[in-house]
């Protein structure tokens, strides 16, 4: 999740640590937890109080990249020429941004150890980063099928997924450059996807055209949608 959708609720202030480009116009950005803690996967809404009042420019929702073992928080986003992103960008060490609204479903379900398809649209991978870093990390299998879509050659965390897939046999991992999401294209690379739990995370509009086409032939669905997206900017 990447979004602008703003709640309202009880609010933390995390201290930026550093940050640093991944690839392309992807940046990310490392905070202190501020004592908050999280399942990989979840998402919550970030607040820069030096916007303003209007929280249709000052918040904005992300899925958290990093993984609760890793002991921060990392914000990877595609960095565009929004109020918020610039602002985000302009942050130094030591500055604030106020979190809230912890939330989100878009976890691994434990379900006697079948495998699950992942399908990420671009910046849709940072749910997956999350997860496949933290299952390693707890010394949980990685049962499953990446199909990365990306617009072009800019993948970000890509010398990093190679890696757990070298470590780990069980995950198997295809990039792919240039080509559409659609149920058809999952199901053409991972044929098996039509009997098990698909992951999808990605561009609003893909996610929920994806999702529908895939429920109607009986796949089992989960869901991250990242609103501001779309097939040119993925």
């Amino acid at each position: 999740m990447d979004s602008n959708v703003a709640k309202v609720e009880t609010i933390s202030s995390l201290k930026l640590i550093s940050s640093h480009g991944e690839v392309g116009n992807v940046q990310t950005f490392v905070f202190e937890t501020g004592g908050i803690t999280w399942l990989a996967g979840q998402a919550q809404a970030y607040r820069l109080p030096q916007l303003g009042s209007d929280e249709k420019e000052s918040v904005r929702w992300f899925t958290i990249s990093s993984s609760p073992s890793e002991g921060n928080i990392h914000i990877s986003t595609r960095v565009s020429q929004s109020k918020f992103k610039q602002a985000l960008a302009a942050m130094e060490p030591g500055n604030e941004i106020q979190a809230h609204g912890l939330e989100g479903d878009f976890t691994w379900e434990e379900s006697a150890g079948e495998p699950v398809v992942l399908v990420a649209g671009g910046i849709g991978i940072t749910p997956f980063r999350s997860i496949l870093v933290s299952r390693q990390a707890e010394g949980k299998r990685l049962n499953a099928t990446l199909l990365y879509f990306n617009r072009d050659e800019d993948v970000a965390f890509k010398a990093e997924l190679e890696a757990l897939r070298e470590k780990h046999s069980d995950l198997h991992l295809e990039v792919i450059i240039g080509e559409d999401v659609s149920a058809q294209s999952i199901l053409k690379h991972a044929p098996q996807a039509a009997k098990q739990l698909v992951y999808i995370s990605g561009a609003e509009p893909m996610v929920e055209k994806v999702g529908a086409d895939l429920s109607k032939l009986g796949v089992r669905i989960k869901q991250d949608c990242f609103p501001g997206y779309d097939e040119k900017n993925y």
